[in-house]
């Protein structure tokens, strides 16, 4: 996972290494793409396998994530706009990322 430390919340979730995701980790995934992006954030979904792609269209969930195919290409993405980026890793059991962002002021 990459982040940005700032007040506007992104997240990108690499998934290159999952070959399948569930429809209930997909929803998740959704619900908290729709939370970052109703504070400014976004949710970048980065290498999803054929499978997880097939799925996303399946359930007509495309317009509702942003995926790109790669950690690099969702930093160049997110760079646009000339903000750095580092990697943060997530131990299992932090919750980081499922934590809700920070209500903007």
């Amino acid at each position: 996972m990459i982040r940005h430390h700032a007040t506007v919340p992104t997240v990108i979730v690499d998934v290159s290494a999952v070959d399948r995701l569930t429809i209930d980790v997909l929803a998740v995934l959704v619900r908290k793409a729709m939370r970052l992006r109703s504070v400014g954030g976004e949710l970048l979904l980065a290498g999803p396998s054929p499978a997880v792609r097939r799925l996303i269209i399946r359930t007509g969930t495309g317009s509702l994530l942003c995926v790109v195919p790669g950690s690099a290409a969702a930093v160049r993405h997110l760079a646009q706009d000339g903000r750095t980026w580092r990697p943060v890793g997530l131990a299992a059991g932090q919750g980081d990322l499922f934590d809700d962002p920070p209500e903007p002021t």
